[in-house]
């Protein structure tokens, strides 16, 4: 029940927000909301670094934390392209070659995953190194936390998210359980080469590439250690997308694979990539995935989390 009345007061936070720009007017604040996301969300960041100081015996184990997020992560990728190849056979579709182009990585697309890891550790190294923060724990991430999903929701108005293209296509909605299998297929074999239990491994998945909402979101469901480890592990989901996205597209049946792999960056930090690397017909398909898969995180990763 205490599960049930989390996700309640998740997805409130995200409705009032909602509700609120629109009632605001949708053109209002744009800037303003922006700027307080950006403010919240590096805050909720340095305090999971906080928190993860708190791990007893933190030092001796963080290069174990991040061999086993980037285990993880390559296990959810494998069952992505798994999933998500055999969707595209089924439905036979084809990928249009003609806007195909080369990609870089870039200092504007890696500049904002290191500074988030950068924040992180700051935090971990404050709170190890100074007595500042002793007064911190852990249950206060989650207020701040509802604040974050407020501005998302506010955010997602002022842009305009459109759903109702789901409503007209099925492909809109197999895709994204396509991607939810294919990162649980993943997390099924986790378990197998890790001390991670099962639903261990489901709930630091379940972030489907946000990671700043999954290392945060579990470390205020009290452990900062899996937080940690989702939070790294959702950060190196992304960063895989950007290496395998334009490789993916040079192969048949694969724009499906393409952005099941972005999990929820589809919609924004990785839709330029697979819009040059895939064509234009692509981008409505991986703004309506990445929508979805937005909205399944905040609700899977704490009903896995028992």
């Amino acid at each position: 029940m205490q599960t049930v009345w989390y996700l309640v007061q998740l997805f409130l936070s995200l409705g009032l927000g909602a509700l609120f720009a629109f009632l605001a007017g949708k053109q209002r604040w744009h800037l303003p909301t922006a700027r307080a996301l950006d403010a919240v969300l590096y805050a909720l960041l340095f305090l999971m670094g906080v928190n993860t100081a708190k791990i007893p015996d933190i030092k001796e184990r963080i290069m174990r934390m991040g061999l086993d997020a980037l285990l993880a992560t390559v296990l959810v990728v494998i069952g992505c392209i798994i999933t998500a190849s055999l969707l595209g056979l089924l439905v036979r579709k084809k990928v249009n070659p003609s806007e195909r182009v080369r990609q870089r990585i870039t200092w504007e697309r890696l500049k904002t995953p290191l500074l988030m890891i950068l924040i992180v550790v700051a935090g971990i190294v404050a709170a190890i190194t100074t007595g500042l923060f002793d007064w911190f724990e852990g249950s206060m991430i989650t207020y701040i936390l509802y604040l974050l999903l407020f501005l998302v929701g506010m955010q997602m108005v002022q842009h305009e998210v459109d759903l109702v293209p789901l409503l007209k296509s099925p492909m809109m909605l197999l895709l994204p359980i396509s991607t939810v299998l294919g990162t649980y297929l993943g997390a099924l074999a986790f378990p197998l080469v890790s001390s991670y239990t099962l639903t261990e491994s489901l709930t630091l998945v379940s972030g489907f590439g946000w990671y700043s909402l999954s290392g945060v979101l579990i470390s205020s469901l009290g452990d900062p250690q899996l937080g940690a480890v989702s939070f790294l592990s959702n950060l190196f989901r992304e960063s895989f997308s950007f290496l395998l996205i334009p490789l993916l597209a040079t192969v048949s049946h694969a724009s499906f694979s393409s952005i099941s792999i972005a999990g929820a960056t589809s919609m924004d930090v990785t839709l330029p990539l697979l819009k040059k690397s895939l064509g234009d017909s692509v981008v409505p398909l991986a703004i309506s995935h990445g929508v979805i898969m937005t909205l399944f995180a905040p609700f899977l990763i704490p009903l896995w989390y028992l």
